[in-house]
């Protein structure tokens, strides 16, 4: 692949780019990894296997609802909650999969094309820093659940006997004790976690592909409001008025770049985006259904309420992300009117009017993400989303 110019935001994607790579997504990276050619041949056809196994481990639990006959209410409810939450997270890889082309081109106009014309390093900085902080937040949630989940697995063997299962599948049986039954539990754990690597990476890509995309709006205000610099220097009134023209034509060249991106973005993200509203509600409404009914013990507890802050936390920063871009596009209009055009005179003046009317009324309008195609993404429907499922749960009981 070729090589390009590095900047600070190429050397963090190249970092969360090999990261989702180990997790076991496509490599979408736009050079090649520092990686020797025999480790990334041997490792692409062992993800390879292990995610054509993994369609295998969700299939076994779909099957368990109509084969496994002896569960507790809390293993059924476990096995309701994987049951509907496993297809829908692992459609997310898929999707990101089938796009990856795409997505490798829209990075590649992010992280280098868009950066060489304008790069606001403070702007930068603030991207890596909420990129950073929202994946990390999200990848420890996830962890964290599945930590609860184990030691809640853990102390019902210690204390009633029974056999260690994290995960239900159809097999082995729940109350088989053999020791090719107990090998196969935990063969099925260990898929659970190769599973779970493949939702964090996806993850992760969504959360700052939609970061970088919002901060490139700031980046374009930015851009726009030092456009009046032009007018400090010490240049004839004619030299800046064409500088600021020919800036300002730069700045109407990266909006539409950046139009496109969201566009390409939006296309990329669109099915996470719409199975993770669907998650959201289903299994909020499950877990608030298992904190009603099930036993009463802290780590229960806790097992219960982690897996439903992961939900909350995956679905709020998709929706706080994707609100974000429509915030700072928003604000585009008003960078444009403040970018120097009133230090312009006579004919020059006239024409550079037009063109700021013209493009403030295209920066006016909305840029919105949807998720269904339906659902506006931004703060106030992800209040109306986690209100929606409490609603659900209060019809039930």
């Amino acid at each position: 692949m070729a090589s390009y110019e590095g900047n600070k935001t190429k050397d963090f994607f190249y970092k969360v780019a090999l990261l989702t790579y180990l997790f076991g997504l496509p490599n979408f990276w736009i050079e090649d990894f520092k990686l020797p050619k025999w480790f990334m041949r041997s490792f692409d056809i062992f993800t390879k296997i292990i995610n054509n196994v993994l369609y295998f481990f969700i299939l076994m639990e779909m099957i368990a609802f109509f084969t496994q006959e002896n569960l507790s209410e809390k293993q059924k409810s476990d096995l309701l909650v994987y049951g509907i939450s496993h297809p829908i997270l692992y459609s997310y890889r898929v999707f990101i999969s089938y796009k990856e082309d795409n997505l490798r081109a829209v990075l590649l106009d992010l992280v280098v094309t868009l950066k060489r014309v304008y790069n606001d390093v403070k702007v930068e900085r603030q991207m890596i820093k909420k990129s950073l902080l929202y994946s990390s937040a999200l990848v420890f949630s996830c962890i964290l659940a599945m930590f609860f989940y184990t030691f809640d697995s853990i102390l019902h063997v210690i204390r009633t006997g029974a056999t260690f299962n994290v995960v239900i599948t159809t097999w082995p049986k729940v109350e088989d004790r053999s020791t090719l039954a107990n090998a196969g539990r935990i063969v099925f754990y260990i898929l659970w976690w190769f599973f779970m690597s493949r939702v964090s990476g996806a993850y992760t890509t969504v959360i700052c592909l939609t970061t970088c995309l919002s901060h490139q709006y700031t980046n374009l205000r930015s851009y726009f409001e030092n456009l009046n610099n032009i007018f400090e220097t010490n240049f004839d009134q004619a030299v800046k008025e064409q500088k600021y023209e020919d800036g300002f034509k730069v700045g109407i060249a990266l909006h539409l770049d950046t139009l496109r991106c969201t566009r390409e973005c939006h296309s990329i993200c669109q099915g996470v985006f719409s199975g993770q509203i669907i998650l959201n509600i289903l299994l909020l409404v499950v877990l608030m259904s298992q904190m009603v009914n099930s036993e009463r013990t802290l780590v229960t507890a806790f097992a219960t309420a982690s897996s439903a802050s992961a939900v909350l936390i995956s679905t709020g920063y998709f929706m706080w992300n994707a609100g974000d871009v429509t915030v700072e596009a928003s604000r585009l209009s008003s960078a444009m009117y403040l970018s120097g055009w009133h230090n312009c005179h006579g004919r020059s003046s006239i024409t550079i009017r037009k063109l700021v009317v013209i493009t403030m009324f295209n920066a006016q309008k909305p840029v919105i993400l949807k998720g269904l195609g339906i659902v506006d993404l931004s703060y106030q429907s992800y209040l109306s989303i986690v209100k929606s499922s409490y609603s659900v749960l209060s019809l039930l009981y």
